[in-house]
């Protein structure tokens, strides 16, 4: 996989067959090659994780819309394209890239829309969305106390598992308490590499989640600015 950071929680992933693009809502994009269909998935409506200008996103070889059920809901474009399909939380959806497939497995978030799980040659690729440990503040304890328990009881399911590439929120917003989702998420499922996002351009709040937690140094991508290549991970 070639990976380019687009900004906040989109990233642009370059598979030989096909090209992957996560929550796009503003930035610049990579070239898309004219032979690789292009794939675009959002987990939810929030402005910060949609754009409607990715309707008028073409590749050359085709492009398809993997949409949370709530975009629609909540901000339905006047124009829909064909090859758009809509996810609830819990289901399963495979497509075709070339002569290949993928299976895409949603769950549900803590706050809207879904996380996806995606399986292709054999790797795994999870993008959280906005399923996170959310801790606020300004919240009482009630409702944090709720939200730690939906957050655990939303990703048991993926206990145990091997991710390839872990796209995970790490918001500066939260202070310390914004490890608590990639530090439990961390320890739930074997990662071999977690990418930070939603930092809201706080790109030094990952050296402060790895001073917290150095165990996660060698699986973390640090990035730095947005548009930045990661590399093939």
């Amino acid at each position: 996989m070639k990976v380019t950071y687009v900004g906040h929680s989109s990233f642009f992933i370059e598979w030989p067959e096909c090209i992957w693009l996560f929550d796009y809502y503003e930035g610049t994009l990579p070239d898309i090659p004219e032979d690789k269909p292009l794939f675009i998935f959002v987990s939810h409506f929030h402005a910060d994780h949609f754009n409607p200008a990715i309707f008028r996103l073409q590749a050359p070889a085709g492009t398809h819309y993997i949409l949370s059920h709530d975009v629609i809901r909540h901000r339905k474009p006047k124009f829909l394209p064909e090859n758009l399909y809509t996810m609830r939380p819990d289901e399963l959806l495979t497509l075709r890239a070339g002569s290949e497939t993928f299976q895409i497995h949603t769950l549900r978030s803590t706050d809207f829309g879904v996380a996806f799980l995606i399986r292709f040659h054999e790797k795994w690729v999870y993008h959280a969305g906005d399923l996170n440990w959310w801790h606020w503040a300004e919240e009482d304890l009630a409702w944090n106390r709720n939200m730690e328990a939906n957050f655990k009881r939303y990703t048991e399911p993926l206990r145990g598992r091997r991710v390839d590439l872990a796209m995970l929120p790490l918001d500066s917003r939260l202070k310390t308490d914004g490890y608590l989702g990639p530090n439990y998420f961390l320890n739930l499922m074997e990662v071999r590499r977690f990418l930070p996002m939603h930092q809201w351009e706080d790109f030094a709040f990952t050296d402060e989640f790895l001073s917290a937690y150095p165990q996660f140094a060698p699986i973390t991508v640090k990035i730095h600015r947005d548009g930045e290549f990661l590399g093939e991970l």
